[in-house]
């Protein structure tokens, strides 16, 4: 029988590989799930130009078999780097059992296929996609899902720091960004959460920190403020923050805060986070005593390099609002979002007077409960600012005559790409005469990029 096998890398998909290889030229037994099955009604030619079947249970070969035992051995006797040809390599990629010691696979094996499959099969596939936008290896997406698992599941009263030490070892050097979509609060009615110092201050390479003190389920032991932050987590949380010199991106959100907490986070901030470029506290509600508080805490050095603020939904009136536009003139902000406080007209007129010193690309008032007294002001805004590319006013009432008026002088304005004017009591029709006139900023200003790319070339 003219027998031949032809194994393909296994991070070839078994598409690709169909659409180039020709099934009447080899027969290909059926060998787990890298191997072509050639359907057995499918005649194939022999050396002779005779016509034969697909035999249903083809014997594998001694190469294979070896592989085989090497994997069944592999816990024993980790053989990876040994071997020379890169299709056993594949095979052994494409078989070894995921379920070994985390230790032992991460020291021996970096493939990405390898590490792919691992999530693939631990975890459906969206639950390993996050909120973190940033792409990566898979051994690093496996990692920090490992340990964003073990964090989220430890109980305070498990919590043992010669455990967590164990997985920082393993962990650690792959994780450079965190997301942790809720904790456990202890048991004692204090609601404090396992302290987040040490596992922080041993991820040096951190760079964005999602976190939220939130919990997932209720369960028996549910007592109220258990999605608050307790002095002890206030304490702990800062301490750690003050060791994550390489964090860039900061999201706290879905937690209570108390107005004598934000120093503390401010400070931890300033003093750690040097490269801190985004920075968002939300649905927090901080207040305008915890904006006061946080700000009070900042001196002229801290943030100058922040570009993103987000203090979505915070019951900050007009008051915090006048404190954020009085102390931040100093900060090079790039997007401003204060969706969903409401710091009403007069909050609005404060924010507009800091954008006068500030480059804002984006601004978010969305919800902020403003009104028509804000027309004149937002004009001046629209003929003024020279930085502005997207603002997001809606869900406010603004009504139809701020429309009229604002679709006279929109023209003025030859940076602003996009205005979101839903639900602001505008019809339809003068929304989509606005949409128009900014469509053809938009034109303008993708042209002239292009020609500077162009002229560059």
């Amino acid at each position: 029988m003219n027998f031949s096998y032809v194994e393909f890398p296994c991070t070839i998909s078994l598409n690709a590989f169909k659409a180039n290889f020709s099934a009447g030229d080899v027969i290909l037994p059926r060998l787990h799930d890298k191997s072509l099955d050639v359907s057995a009604s499918q005649p194939t030619r022999d050396n002779d130009g005779g016509r034969q079947q697909q035999q249903p249970n083809q014997p594998e070969s001694l190469r294979h078999l070896v592989l085989d035992v090497i994997i069944a051995n592999w816990n024993d006797n980790p053989i990876f780097e040994a071997l020379t040809r890169q299709e056993d390599g594949n095979y052994i990629l494409a078989h070894l059992d995921t379920q070994l010691p985390l230790k032992l696979l991460s020291e021996r094996i970096r493939d990405d296929f390898f590490w792919r499959r691992c999530c693939q099969q631990r975890w459906k596939p969206h639950h390993h996609s996050n909120g973190l936008s940033q792409p990566q290896p898979w051994i690093s997406i496996y990692m920090q899902r490992h340990l964003q698992e073990f964090i989220e599941r430890v109980e305070t009263c498990d919590y043992e720091r010669e455990q967590v030490q164990a997985i920082l070892n393993i962990c650690a050097p792959y994780v450079n960004q965190m997301e942790i979509k809720y904790l456990k609060p202890a048991a004692d009615g204090r609601n404090d959460h396992i302290p987040l110092d040490f596992i922080l201050s041993n991820l040096p390479d951190l760079q964005t920190l999602r976190l939220t003190y939130a919990t997932k389920t209720v369960g028996s032991h549910f007592c109220l403020g258990s999605n608050t932050l307790s002095q002890k987590d206030i304490i702990t949380l800062s301490r750690g923050l003050s060791q994550c010199h390489e964090l860039v991106t900061f999201c706290l959100h879905s937690t209570k805060l108390e107005s004598y907490q934000l120093p503390f986070l401010a400070r931890a901030l300033d003093k750690g986070c040097h490269k801190l470029t985004s920075l968002s506290i939300i649905h927090c509600s901080m207040r305008d005593a915890g904006i006061k508080g946080f700000l009070s805490a900042c001196n002229k050095e801290s943030f100058n390099i922040l570009e993103v603020l987000d203090l979505t939904d915070n019951r900050i009136t007009s008051e915090g609002a006048y404190v954020l536009s009085r102390t931040m003139k100093g900060v090079s902000l790039r997007k401003l979002i204060l969706r969903m406080n409401p710091i009403q007209s007069d909050g609005v007129a404060a924010i507009f007077s800091l954008l006068c010193d500030l480059p804002v690309e984006t601004l978010d008032i969305s919800g902020c409960s403003i009104c028509q007294s804000i027309t004149k002001l937002f004009m001046q805004l629209i003929i003024k600012n020279k930085s502005l590319v997207t603002i997001d006013i809606s869900n406010n009432d603004l009504g139809e005559e701020f429309g009229k008026q604002l679709y006279k002088i929109i023209g003025f304005n030859k940076v602003l790409q996009h205005l979101d004017l839903r639900n602001t009591g505008l019809s339809l029709d003068l929304r989509n005469q606005i949409k128009e006139v900014l469509k053809g900023n938009k034109v303008k200003i993708e042209s002239y990029l292009k020609t500077i790319v162009k002229n560059k070339q």
